[in-house]
């Protein structure tokens, strides 16, 4: 009787000591779950960047006539990388952009290209100057603390460069190389690789935002074409930006 006494003793000993670990696993694992380690990549933000703007052409040449409607977008894909805590980070990025300079003028080509004004005779529905870049942006980006809403107020200062992968023009109106033919007849072209346009561009960036809207600016301190070689002129951009990511 005492050794089924001492058998039982020790097992219901064994039973209650594994429900203990047991228990005490089960909360640990709760812990675990209801409290996740710190991520620092949980407040990275504005990974993808995608902008509508406005083209300008500063101190272009008069006989160009930019029109004020000139238009682009841009694409730009980032990596954010804290600064040693949620409000401030550095951001390097890759992406695109294309510039449509909207103009009353043709280039001609010789050792230089030169810019002439359309004939006051000929009718133009369409005449742009096509640039589409590869750029490399940096910046230096602020964020502050979440309001209620779960929204912040950001403000991001950098540099970017790019390089030209495309130019073209694209003309849709009367043949004005013909000055001969039937006035009626619209003729559409697009002419590629202009002679001098300056393949390099870089300038600082600013953008400031509530959220996932920001007012953008570009400002160029390269010439669209290669200085002395092409009409003269930097190019200025403003715009609007969405980061969905």
């Amino acid at each position: 009787m005492k050794r089924t006494l001492l058998v039982f003793s020790f097992a219901f000993l064994i039973v209650t000591t594994q429900a203990q670990v047991t228990d005490t696993a089960v909360i640990i694992a709760a812990d675990t779950v209801s409290s996740p380690p710190f991520d620092r990549d949980d407040y990275s933000r504005d990974r993808l960047i995608f902008n509508v703007h406005w083209d300008g052409w500063l101190n272009a040449d008069d006989s160009m006539g930019v029109k004020g409607l000139s238009s682009g977008v841009g694409l730009h894909f980032y990596y954010d990388i804290p600064l040693g805590g949620d409000n401030f980070s550095f951001a390097i990025g890759a992406g695109f952009s294309w510039s449509n300079y909207y103009n009353d003028s043709y280039f001609i080509y010789d050792t230089i290209t030169l810019v002439k004004p359309f004939p006051d005779s000929i009718g133009v529905n369409k005449n742009k100057f096509v640039i589409s870049y590869v750029e490399v942006p940096v910046e230096f980006r602020f964020r502050t603390n979440e309001n209620k809403n779960g929204k912040r107020f950001k403000l991001a200062a950098g540099f970017k460069g790019g390089y030209v992968i495309s130019d073209h023009v694209k003309y849709v109106g009367e043949d004005w190389r013909n000055m001969t033919a039937d006035p009626d007849d619209e003729i559409k072209y697009k002419e590629y690789r202009i002679p001098f346009v300056n393949r390099l561009h870089y300038g600082p960036t600013f953008r400031i935002g509530y959220d996932k809207v920001n007012l953008e600016a570009y400002y160029g301190l390269s010439t669209i074409f290669e200085e002395g070689k092409g009409p003269s002129g930097t190019p200025i951009t403003i715009g609007i930006s969405i980061n969905p990511f």
